[in-house]
């Protein structure tokens, strides 16, 4: 773990949402009306070895996100986090092979691993006027891996 390594991940998994919310707060304020919902992950819930510097970002994450709720609820500003477990992306279909992955999906109730779709429609719902009073959450869509 290097200061380089805590100093990009912080930039890129903290540092960018808070001033990213704060500019998009002060319209939302203005209007009286907004919704901002912050992408986490998983690890900001539960973590394993080798992810120390990204689980404690996306705690953090949560962290700002919560306290953004606190601070914007009087101006019909909603706050929330969709914490994404393993999704299955280029990246990841780059990084992992068809064994890994089908060992990963073994280990998720629903028995595989999320879709993007999966994951915008739980942030479009945080993100939409059918979400009239859901603030300061966090939601895991990770198909029960965190409770199995």
């Amino acid at each position: 773990m290097t200061e380089e390594a805590w100093d990009a991940t912080n930039d890129v998994n903290l540092k960018a949402p808070f001033f990213v919310s704060q500019a998009a707060a002060e319209i939302m304020k203005r209007d009286g009306y907004g919704r901002i919902v912050n992408v986490s992950s998983i690890w900001g819930h539960v973590t394993m070895a080798e992810r120390s510097i990204y689980t404690a970002t996306k705690h953090g994450l949560r962290g700002l996100s919560i306290s953004y709720a606190l601070e914007l609820a009087r101006f019909n500003v909603l706050v929330n986090v969709v914490s994404p477990g393993f999704t299955l992306t280029n990246m990841v279909r780059k990084n992992d092979s068809e064994q890994q992955l089908e060992e990963v999906a073994s280990r998720i109730p629903v028995g595989r691993l999320a879709t993007a779709e999966d994951i915008s429609r739980a942030i479009l719902f945080l993100a939409s006027d059918l979400n009239s009073y859901i603030t300061g959450q966090a939601l895991l869509v990770d198909g029960g891996y965190s409770i199995a």
